[in-house]
């Protein structure tokens, strides 16, 4: 009898864990109050006990709803094509060999990122949608990138699909980990899903008793199933066979799912059809044959199946706001598994609900609606409760077709074996037993069943006893099948002979989730560790903690070597983590995952470097330019380090990627290969108010999407995505241009020493043709961008001080001697007016005017912006300022100021003592075509004329302590415009043309050394908090500016030279 105990007190807690916690391999049971147990009972034949009568849903009351039952999935759980059934109908009682497990041997997974459930539920089953065909695995345009359109190509790209216990699916894009939508429609938790990508369908299975079927490129709903009666409670698994894998059986009764005329046999011969298999809280299995032969036509070759509505205008925007929006389904209260509230109960009354209503083909009912599901794009809350229910129409032929609503479905009463089970069947799994396929079911009465799926039945083949408690998860390789039981047992079973080979008994917590990737099986369970064991050996090799509390599910990723396993657990979080394959059959062999692969590994060893150009942290930056010159080398460049002229100043890394690519046709003679200087910077500012930080600012992370640490914005990720664009077209040999990157050490405190040393080494850098620099940040966080202008700085440092070297008393000096700090504020008065204008005489005399060209520009950005709600500080008045949001950009961008930032007196802090000198620190920006020197002159004499008409016999003097000159890009030019088309075409959007406020020394001097234009391609964007607290980049962005690059190296091979 299923437990009626309160839910896991933790199921709701939420864990941010930046890396995996590696487990000792016993740890004492006082070091952590585990859980409360997680209870599963036998229920008997009939039913009658099967669950508490007060209980909506004995399964969610009686433990977490955990989707580890879905390892229903085939692609879920096994690496490999699997063996089949055995056709005798056989009781054979398992022969168990224990096995002794080792010591781990701490084989730890590398956290890649912690993917959030929006909701804050938990994540209870995962379905992973791996990419399919020759797709540009960052070219896709998500919903939440521009807030347009659904690409198909982001599905086949690749989708995270993680089912959660308040009833959502959240859709992650597999090749940035963010976030893309959430599906609902649920009114239960979502326990299994099931992937069928020969139909492009995502097929969930929830506690209200319901299973929808999914369009997965448009994210619309394309079927709705209901159960052939309102008694089977949650439905706990999912397993899908083709239809090629149904035997025929002439002699048994004819079963057959809805509209099914032919059954198998017509079937058969259409791309994807197949039979999906539901097993149930009642304990029974049951099935349906998909598409139905009414829906789709003998001979229809559409890759998309009628049920989405792609024939109407749905389908040539492929847009998130057609997929159909319609009331939930509500299901019938049910006196044995569901106890609803009062207002539950009037709410069903009113609807037509009050009992149960049998729904059938040509029976019109009102138990159950047109519901289908909705869809809530990033960023939109879940959408309020849709109005009542107005009572379903009979299914028909073509009902979904091009009308924009779900086809609905009902499981026939023949469909099922009533007790398949003596309890839940809380896992479904295809698997192949002596070469026959075989379903294999798993079931709180502690058996694993196997079964003989024909064409009109679902016929017993054998079961295998046990006595490790409930049965919770499968997984299965080849022949040999794994299964997962409650009290921390998993057993190996033979599927050809039909015997346990092998007992694994980790500990003694409930498995909850299994998944094999190559030789590796990954156990979960129930105190929220995970086990690596190696198949060859049944050796434990690795424990860690994965969440905080339960690991509810798991998914993996295949790659070539290496892969991903994704955890789901009650901490309302998705983890992904980078694991070796170990297979044998590539060794050696390399899988780019880009930036959630050896990318990830790289930035974050590079992270971890402190690289803060200071004089503590000087052998960090040498280590750090070492590192960095080793990976520049491994990626195919040949690399130095060049010395600083000045002494205790950082080195610059000097790296080269020569072109390999063979000379293009039909020229007459081999031209001059172009020459691309890449200028970036390796330091990083302090890691200040480090409580302020969520996590180690030097341990890079992962989170929703998004990579946190010091650096990884400003500027390790963009220099590392430059240099493995450039590998990467080396590795294809389609490098046509040679790039050279020149990475400094002193950009964060002026790049001192940075123009002697390019000076003097010249001839190692070579004729220059462009430069790149990617170091700043859009506008905004949905729309690219490309910088054009960055204003120059002086830096300078204003000091008074008295011929006293003693401080005095206020009470006996006060008004008496000349006070440096008030002669420092009367000389700071004297720099504005009350309006905030520069009064230095001529200071705004160099100053370009605004040309009707350059005015276009901010003309279009605000009317993009306004449009697109993209870049809401654009439009957003300064409060303390009065000017229009239009000349307040203005202002920002292409108008000189001059800011004091901090004025300080040497001494103790107390009230009553005169300081004897003040010094302010101030800073003045310039803008084209004011003269760097000559503003110098202009300030140092404002100031010194100033200080001169106070009566005093303090001192003045003034240091500059740092100076960069304004750039001004050329938007005629023909590196730009390339640029432009390459971001245009990852992005799928025209980058908006803006200037920054800030400046970079070292851009301006590069430009006159070499004579050659620079090209500012920024890859972050304006909440990355560089030089703040959780600094932060999005993968998106580190991934498609790669690919924007790569694109623009071929693009510079076409362009004259």
């Amino acid at each position: 009898m299923a437990s009626s105990e309160a839910p896991n007190e933790h199921m709701h807690r939420t864990a941010h864990y930046p890396a995996a916690v590696p487990l000792a391999p016993s740890r004492p049971a006082a070091s952590d109050s585990p859980p409360p147990p997680i209870h599963f009972a036998r229920s008997p034949p009939n039913g009658a006990s099967a669950g508490p009568s007060t209980s909506r849903s004995a399964l969610s009351q009686s433990r977490p709803p955990d989707g580890t039952t879905c390892a229903s999935s085939p692609a879920s759980s096994s690496s490999s094509s699997s063996s089949s059934s055995s056709s005798v109908n056989l009781q054979k009682s398992a022969t168990t060999a224990p096995s002794a497990v080792q010591a781990p041997q701490n084989d730890t997974p590398t956290l890649i990122s912690t993917l959030s459930a929006s909701d804050g539920e938990s994540i209870l089953c995962i379905a992973v949608d791996e990419p399919r065909g020759r797709l540009d695995r960052a070219h896709h345009r998500d919903a939440h990138v521009n807030g347009h359109k659904a690409d198909v190509a982001g599905a086949k790209a690749g989708r995270v699909y993680g089912g959660s216990q308040g009833g959502s699916i959240h859709v992650w894009d597999l090749a940035t980990l963010s976030p893309c939508a959430r599906l609902t429609g649920h009114e239960g938790a979502v326990l299994a899903l099931q992937l069928v990508p020969a139909r492009d369908w995502l097929i969930s299975a929830s506690g209200d008793g319901t299973i929808r079927a999914w369009h997965t490129p448009t994210l619309s709903l394309v079927y709705l199933l209901h159960p052939p009666h309102d008694n089977i409670g949650d439905i706990l698994s999912l397993a899908w066979l083709p239809s090629a894998s149904l035997e025929e059986d002439e002699h048994a009764v004819h079963k057959r799912g809805v509209g099914t005329a032919n059954s198998t046999g017509h079937e058969s011969g259409k791309r994807g059809a197949g039979r999906l298999f539901a097993g149930c809280q009642d304990t029974s299995i049951q099935w349906i044959d998909l598409p139905p032969t009414f829906h789709l036509p003998a001979g229809s070759t559409s890759h998309y199946p009628p049920g989405s509505p792609l024939s109407s205008s749905h389908a040539s925007s492929y847009g998130f706001s057609s997929s159909p929006h319609s009331p939930p389904i509500y299901k019938a209260p049910n006196r044995f598994f569901d106890s609803l509230s009062q207002t539950e109960k009037n709410r069903a009354r009113v609807t037509g609900l009050g009992s149960p209503t049998l729904l059938g083909p040509g029976t019109p009912s009102g138990s159950h609606s047109k519901s289908s599901g909705n869809l809530v794009g990033l960023g939109a809350g879940a959408s309020s409760r849709p109005g009542t229910p107005d009572g379903a129409t009979t299914p028909r032929a073509g009902a979904a077709a091009g009308g924009g609503e779900p086809l609905e479905l009902q499981f026939e009463a023949e469909c099922i074996v009533p007790f398949a089970h003596f309890g839940y069947v809380y896992c479904l799994l295809a698997g192949r037993s002596n070469d026959r396929p075989v379903l294999i079911s798993g079931s709180g009465d502690e058996l694993v069943k196997l079964w003989r799926p024909t064409t009109s039945d679902l016929l017993p083949v054998a079961t295998l006893t046990s006595d490790c408690d409930a049965v919770l998860t499968l997984a299965v390789r080849d022949n040999t099948l794994f299964a997962g039981h409650q009290g921390g047992v998993i057993k190996v079973w033979d599927l050809d002979t039909l015997t346990c080979v092998r007992v694994l008994r980790p500990h003694k917590h409930d498995i909850l989730t299994l998944s094999i990737l190559s030789t590796s099986l990954f156990s979960g369970s129930a105190n929220g560790s995970l086990q690596r064991w190696d198949l060859r050996s049944f050796a434990l090799v690795g424990e860690w903690e994965a969440h905080r509390s339960i690991v509810l599910s798991s998914e993996v990723v295949r790659g070539e070597g290496r892969g991903l396993l994704l955890t789901g657990g009650n901490d309302a979080s998705l983890k992904v983590w980078d694991v070796k394959a170990d297979d044998e059959t590539s060794p050696g062999a390399r899988h780019d995952h880009g930036f959630q692969g050896e990318l990830f590994h790289t930035l974050a060893k590079f992270v971890s470097i402190k690289t803060v150009a200071d004089s503590p942290h000087r052998e960090d930056c040498r280590q750090g330019a070492l590192f960095l010159k080793r990976v520049l080398r491994s990626f195919g460049a040949e690399a130095s380090l060049v010395p600083n002229p000045i002494e205790g100043k950082n080195p610059i890394v000097v790296a080269t990627f020569r072109a390999n690519a063979p000379p293009r046709p039909n020229r007459f003679e081999a031209p001059r290969r172009k020459r691309v200087l890449c200028y970036g910077h390796y330091d990083v500012v302090p890691a200040s108010a480090p409580e302020m930080w969520r996590t180690d600012p030097f341990v890079m992370h992962g989170k929703d999407g998004w990579l946190y640490g010091r650096g990884v914005s400003d500027n390790k990720g963009p220099v590392l995505a430059v240099a493995a664009a450039a590998a990467e077209r080396r590795r294809a040999q389609e490098m046509e241009v040679d790039l050279v990157m020149v990475i400094e050490g002193e950009e964060e405190t002026g790049s001192a020493g940075f123009q002697e040393a390019i000076r003097k080494n010249r001839d190692l850098i070579g004729d220059i043709d462009v430069i790149l620099v990617s170091n700043s940040y859009w506008l905004g966080e949905t729309v690219p961008c490309l910088t054009f202008g960055l204003r120059g700085v002086i830096h300078a440092s204003v000091k008074i001080a008295s011929s006293n070297p003693e401080f005095t008393h206020s009470g006996i000096w006060g008004g008496v001697t000349s006070e440096p700090l008030n002669d420092l504020v009367r000389v700071l008065a004297s720099l504005t007016d009350s309006d905030g204008a520069v009064r230095i005489p001529g200071f705004l005399d160099g100053v370009r005017k605004l040309l009707p060209g350059e005015q276009k520009l901010y003309d279009e950005l605000f009317q993009r912006t306004d449009g697109l709600q993209q870049c809401r500080d654009v439009n957003r008045p300064v409060p303390s300022s009065p000017l229009k949001p239009m000349q307040s950009l203005i202002n920002r961008w292409r108008q000189p100021a001059l800011s004091v930032h901090k004025v300080e007196v040497p001494g103790p802090a107390q009230k009553t003592l005169i300081p004897n000198s003040a010094t302010a620190s101030v800073s003045i920006r310039i803008v084209p075509d004011q003269s760097l020197d000559e503003i110098v002159k202009m300030l140092k004499a404002h100031l010194e004329r100033s200080f001169a008409t106070l009566k005093t016999t303090n001192k003045l003097s003034i240091d500059i302590n740092h100076v960069a000159d304004w750039w001004l890009g050329d938007l005629s030019s023909p590196y730009v415009a390339a640029m432009s088309s390459c971001i245009s075409s990852q992005w799928g959007i025209d980058p908006l043309f803006i200037r920054e406020g800030g400046s970079i020394p070292s851009l301006p001097f590069l430009e006159r050394e070499f004579g050659a234009d620079a090209v500012h391609f920024p890859m972050g964007t304006s909440s990355d908090s560089a030089h703040l607290p959780d600094e932060r980049i999005r993968v998106l962005n580190l991934e498609n500016g790669k690919s924007i690059v790569s694109k623009w190296f071929t693009q510079l091979a076409s362009l004259p030279v």
